[in-house]
């Protein structure tokens, strides 16, 4: 078998080892998603707490219709196509920026180095993330649609709790939101370009805050888990990845959760529709978070930084352990 054919079915191996791994992640993580999502969008007393807020949803509208169903299936394709971009190509960027690194400066310090260093792999990382991203705009917009507008569906069909109680479902599944936000993009006149702009509408946050997130978690959990396998530390197993992932975890959090937020009140504020339309979502996310800044402070940018991290560090561990054991099981080992 030649290099080149080799070198495809690594990449195509792990692109499925991917894949599978945000599907089967985004699964589990989504009542954290739609609690992190509810929480940024809601509109009771600033002094309730986001333990109080998430029983009042579990005593009204159950696990299952209030934290776990909104959104899941968008979300399951969204991540799927994140991290199998993501993850997918990770690696072979990686490792074509260290070949181009020793071709182009091959007496450089570090150049005979097995491995580039952190601010290659954070590139790396950002580049797989935009394009990942990028892909998953539309069904992530969509997800956090339906997820920020969640509630208990009455007997009349519309909304007994939640923003937008007294009102219906903007959307029935995320099928039809895709082909909703789609027609009335079209119906404006611009036709084809005009449904691409509703369905990419916001992605350059969706894309910048994919690819912070990617490029700070990808960076973080090669660094040290390169690291920790360099000194001996812990040899490459589940330990490692646990540690390393924790880590990863941590700083995608903080790196990603301004991006997350705005993303979060200016996508939700076109389904939402009435004062918050108005407020955040008609000049586009960079007026949105301009608004945000004005009116509560640089704190409202890590507003939900807990239910956030509380998602992602169990959902990192998780992932990234089943990302290297769906990697060793496809025949292409451990991401070394």
């Amino acid at each position: 078998m030649d290099a080149a054919r080799k070198s495809r079915q690594e990449l195509l191996a792990n692109f499925t080892a991917s894949f599978a791994t945000g599907t089967i992640a985004s699964s589990f993580a989504n009542p954290v998603d739609t609690l992190k999502c509810r929480w940024q969008v809601s509109t009771g007393p600033s002094s309730r707490s986001l333990r109080s807020f998430a029983f009042e949803i579990v005593s009204k509208e159950g696990v299952w219709r209030g934290l776990w169903r909104p959104g899941l299936t968008s979300n399951q394709m969204a991540m799927g196509l994140a991290i199998g971009f993501r993850n997918g190509l990770y690696p072979t960027i990686r490792d074509t920026l260290w070949c181009l690194e020793g071709a182009l400066w091959p007496s450089a310090p570090g150049a005979a180095a097995a491995k580039v260093g952190p601010s290659a792999m954070f590139f790396s990382g950002l580049l797989a993330g935009m394009l990942g991203y990028f892909c998953a705009s539309p069904l992530l917009l969509v997800k956090t649609q339906m997820q920020a507008e969640a509630g208990r569906i009455g007997a009349d069909g519309r909304y007994e709790t939640g923003v937008r109680a007294g009102q219906p479902p903007s959307y029935r599944s995320g099928r039809q939101a895709i082909s909703a936000v789609a027609t009335a993009g079209a119906s404006d006149g611009r036709g084809v370009s005009g449904a691409l702009h509703a369905l990419w509408r916001g992605a350059g946050v969706i894309v910048g805050r994919g690819a912070t997130l990617s490029a700070s978690q990808l960076a973080a959990y090669d660094s040290v888990k390169t690291n920790l396998k360099r000194r001996g530390a812990i040899g490459d197993g589940p330990a490692l990845h646990c540690v390393a992932s924790l880590v990863a975890a941590g700083c995608c959090t903080t790196c990603s959760m301004p991006m997350d937020v705005v993303l979060t009140v200016y996508q939700s504020a076109h389904s939402l529709g009435g004062e918050r339309m108005e407020k955040y979502g008609r000049s586009g996310p960079m007026a949105c978070a301009r608004t945000m800044l004005r009116e509560s402070g640089p704190l409202v940018f890590m507003r939900g930084w807990v239910p956030a991290f509380l998602r992602l560090a169990p959902t990192s561990v998780f992932s990234f352990a089943l990302y290297e054991q769906l990697r060793k099981l496809v025949g292409i080992g451990f991401l070394d």
